[in-house]
């Protein structure tokens, strides 16, 4: 049973930052309460102090700028699912989202607390970090702007100071790319991954006929203590003289070499670092580079 603790219910941004600039007892947001509560469950003692963010309207917005889509944390799964920019420039993102949970949990939860949940095969994360997001994290006294890749630490453990909260999630534009994202779990649905890749290219073809790399962004999950870049395999199909599928297969190799997987009741650290490999392979040839 849920019991001793408070719920204080802030009518702006603002609010909350004077809130949690002030707080002294071990806090929470609840947004979604998708996983918070869960954790309380199990808990009773996890959390003294619940913060409702779900009203506020500054938290739940999408922009769209000059060069950049900006979502605010507060933003649902099912809204970036119904959002034709993203379903037209950001298929891996799609993907992902559409992966998490079921349509019940999607309606509530938010892409703000998948993130802020730090967890190592956080859906999102990897299709985000394979954009390049950033997210902007606010205090009463400062705003700053970190990439999604440099704000976690460890498995739940993040940057995020106690008197900040994420507010925001930046996505550059990316037109001409072709990405997905794809993950291994127990079951279809409703599963932790096991393993799971992210992948945006473009891709240009030259007067004879070969391909040349223009930019690609690799993220894995659920294989090293936070997700990761595969910055290796990215950086030898981005100098790869003739992008084939002989070099689509060494990317693969160097993939599975860059994961730091664990050994866990979900699968073994052997199966998890050949199945990045596995997966990046998929991606690349499911999303079509050579057409």
């Amino acid at each position: 049973m849920l019991r001793n603790f408070k719920v204080l219910t802030p009518s702006s941004l603002n609010e909350t930052l004077y809130i949690i600039n002030n707080i002294e007892q071990p806090y929470r947001f609840l947004c979604g309460g998708t996983d918070v509560l869960v954790r309380m469950k199990d808990n009773p003692g996890f959390v003294k102090v619940l913060i409702d963010i779900s009203k506020i309207s500054e938290l739940a917005k999408i922009e769209e700028h000059k060069s950049t889509f900006v979502i605010g944390a507060g933003v649902r799964h099912e809204t970036i699912l119904g959002c034709s920019h993203f379903i037209d420039n950001y298929n891996g993102l799609i993907e992902a989202v559409a992966a998490i949970g079921s349509p019940q949990i999607r309606a509530i939860a938010t892409l703000g607390g998948n993130i802020g949940n730090a967890s190592p095969a956080g859906d999102s994360i990897a299709a985000l970090m394979a954009f390049d997001a950033e997210i902007e994290l606010r205090s009463i006294d400062s705003n700053r702007i970190i990439r999604l890749e440099d704000f976690f630490t460890g498995p739940g453990k993040t940057v995020l100071k106690n008197n900040e909260i994420i507010t925001k999630i930046i996505l550059p534009k990316f037109e001409g790319y072709k990405s997905g994202w794809k993950r291994l779990g127990q079951r279809r649905a409703l599963t932790i991954s096991k393993v799971s890749a992210a992948l945006a290219i473009s891709v240009s073809k030259r007067p004879n006929g070969s391909f040349k790399v223009n930019d690609i962004k690799i993220a894995l999950g659920a294989v090293a203590p936070t997700v990761i870049r595969a910055r290796g395999a990215e950086k030898f199909l981005l100098e790869t003289p003739n992008f084939n599928r002989a070099a689509i297969e060494q990317a693969c190799v160097l993939a599975s070499k860059e994961a730091r997987p664990i050994t866990d009741v979900r699968s073994n650290a052997e199966y998890r670092s050949e199945m990045c490999g596995v997966l990046l392979g998929d991606l690349i040839e499911r999303v079509n580079v050579f057409e």
